[in-house]
């Protein structure tokens, strides 16, 4: 009997084996980064986010819960602003949008500084919704990190700040990407 069991690419993915090149900081680099690109994937993951919501006991679509937040972040704000912010095209972000009134979380207010555009806002039930999804997204990271060492925990938040602050410093001192 043979196995078939399938054994692992003993070669490392590109995108792993050009991360650091020859810096001195090359193997700490290629420690660093992979967890990095997962934790974004894996926030991101439909899974996760849809157990998050059934935790907070609420129903909102996976590819909408970013723009709520966002617009909870910035209200009010103009669709194209937020696009902006978001990085997004704002044809995406309209539908996004457009889902979001329709399910009663968010609403289009006059925009006091032109008469023409609408701003966004959250209704109350928005509100109340990003409140339990933001409470169950903390049920389950206390729930991932309970197990963790105290200094861990601590440590944490300072060192993804920092790393954020500096990523956030690199973007804006870039130039814009052209509009999509």
């Amino acid at each position: 009997m043979t196995d078939t069991t399938p054994q692992p690419d003993p070669r490392p993915r590109l995108s792993e084996a050009a991360i650091g090149g020859d810096s001195p900081h090359g193997v700490w680099l290629r420690s660093v980064i992979p967890p990095l690109r997962d934790l974004v994937r894996v926030s991101r993951d439909d899974r996760l986010v849809e157990r998050v919501g059934h935790e907070a006991g609420v129903r909102v679509p996976t590819h909408l819960v970013l723009a709520l937040t966002r617009i909870g972040d910035f209200q009010p704000v103009r669709l194209s602003d937020l696009a902006d912010r978001m990085e997004v095209g704002r044809t995406t972000l309209s539908r996004q949008v457009a889902e979001l009134v329709a399910a009663g979380f968010v609403r289009r207010t006059p925009d006091p500084d032109d008469a023409r555009a609408a701003a966004l806002e959250l209704t109350d039930h928005g509100e109340e919704t990003l409140r339990r999804i933001w409470s169950a997204w903390s049920d389950v990271i206390a729930e991932v990190t309970r197990d963790w060492p105290e200094a861990d925990r601590e440590a944490l938040p300072v060192l993804l700040g920092r790393l954020t602050s500096g990523l956030r410093s690199l973007t804006e001192n870039a130039p814009k990407p052209p509009t999509r």
